[in-house]
């Protein structure tokens, strides 16, 4: 049996914990655990936040070890966030997850540019995404993320998936429904789930007015689905991921419209896109609470729409 050697799990480490708490496999996930280095009741570390989701994985009757949403999430997102565990629940991912050029096969899992990995250097982030994508695959998992999402302030602003995506038609439908619910929210979010989305269409499915939909490059499917895709009610645009040099990835200058280096960062990734034939460009600054004005931000915003916004990625 495998061992993890490291109070610092790896990404393959922390993918073995999720193909088996997903598998339900308590036998082979209590092993993995058990086999962590540290002390448990040393807070903020691996082997406390492992130990948390256990009891609660075993139990499922007891308090969850994680919020659901995270509440007006940080200064870069000042927004309710909701997050599942990348890749896992991703049906529509490609180069991001794989790499470009590359099969889609579990050899190459994780081995793309997708940012949410990295999220995983925080051992709560990644606990917290397992827990929530346990919860989604379950009726009663689902009352519970209801539970709270009804219980979000009204008029506030909801990233659904920040990392993570719509795994079958039951979740999609499940959060459009729930966005019906709250039509004094404002919901976005990002999305490869792009067959999803066109299947519930066919099915006569009237998308909810509150939810605005970025579909992001990186996505399996090609350009047919694509423009299908940007002819539904509720697509904004385009979000994609151009190359761009190191320097302005070393220098942090795509983080945020205040940094040393964004202003040609910016421009850089403009030109990137008239290059590659969009007509209406917008080039994300980094950081979601500082876009267009405080707190208001190009991906949820309806007078972007046909827009296409992107971010750059050295690769």
């Amino acid at each position: 049996m495998k061992v993890i050697n490291s109070t610092k799990l790896s990404t393959p480490d922390k993918i073995d914990l999720a193909k088996a708490a997903l598998a339900n496999d308590i036998v082979l996930l209590s092993r993995l655990i058990a086999s962590i280095p540290g002390d448990e009741s040393l807070s903020n570390t691996t082997k406390y936040y492992a130990t948390r989701f256990l009891r609660w994985f075993e139990n499922r009757n007891d308090a969850l070890p994680f919020a659901i949403f995270a509440a007006q999430g940080n200064v870069k997102l000042p927004f309710f966030a909701f997050s599942s565990l990348p890749g896992f629940d991703c049906p529509g991912a490609g180069a991001c997850l794989y790499g470009e050029g590359k099969e889609r096969s579990a050899e190459n899992f994780a081995k793309g540019w997708c940012y949410s990995f990295k999220a995983w250097r925080y051992p709560a982030a990644f606990f917290r995404q397992l827990q929530n994508s346990v919860l989604l695959r379950s009726n009663a998992g689902r009352s519970l993320i209801e539970f709270e999402f009804l219980k979000i302030p009204e008029n506030r602003t909801l990233r659904l998936y920040v990392d993570g995506d719509f795994a079958n038609l039951t979740i999609l439908r499940f959060w459009l429904d729930l966005a019906k619910k709250r039509k004094d929210l404002e919901i976005y979010g990002y999305s490869k789930s792009w067959q999803l989305f066109l299947d519930l269409e066919k099915q006569g499915y009237v998308f909810p007015a509150n939810y605005l939909l970025n579909i992001s490059s990186g996505s399996k499917y090609g350009n047919k689905i694509k423009e299908e895709m940007l002819g539904l009610s509720c697509t904004r645009g385009e979000f994609v991921a151009v190359p761009v040099a190191r320097k302005h990835i070393a220098s942090k200058a795509y983080q945020d419209k205040g940094n040393v280096g964004s202003k040609e960062y910016r421009k850089d990734v403009l030109q990137r896109l008239k290059e590659t034939g969009h007509a209406k460009r917008f080039a994300c600054p980094g950081n979601c609470g500082n876009c267009i004005a405080k707190k208001v931000h190009a991906c949820g915003s309806d007078k972007l729409r046909g827009v296409t916004i992107a971010i750059g990625i050295h690769t």
